[in-house]
């Protein structure tokens, strides 16, 4: 009894461990109109997003009980919709979130999640 206890210690510290949160990165920026762009592998956009525009991020692991913050310059992203991802074998391995953004002018597209800044390398005009 007590190696079943500690196999099953063992097992729910390697599946705690894999639910952290492992990437989260800004997927595509795009306006009201739903004309925009990948912007993965980009370091500043092709368009010029000025006013109004929505924002995709992905997160790959948990996110309960995690605050999510998304800013393109000082313009921060309001909660719109999230959907999950799941992998060939059916298991949730994280979510794409949208977000709506208000008066943006230009900077850098940031995501944090518990203030811990993952991605920050895209430039949007």
């Amino acid at each position: 009894m007590k190696k079943i206890t500690l196999i099953l210690l063992f097992i729910s510290s390697l599946i705690s461990e894999n639910l952290d949160i492992q990437k989260a990165v800004a997927i595509g920026i795009f306006n009201e109109n739903g004309v925009g762009e990948n912007i993965q592998h980009l370091t500043t956009t092709k368009n010029d997003y000025n006013g109004t525009c929505f924002s995709k991020i992905v997160i790959f692991g948990n996110l309960n009980n995690s605050s999510v913050k998304v800013k393109i310059g000082n313009s921060r992203g309001h909660f719109i919709k999230a959907s999950p991802i799941y992998n060939d074998k059916k298991l949730l391995i994280g979510k794409e979130i949208t977000f709506k953004h208000y008066n943006i002018n230009k900077g850098y597209f940031e995501v944090k999640i518990d203030n811990k800044l993952y991605d920050s390398k895209v430039f949007i005009k």
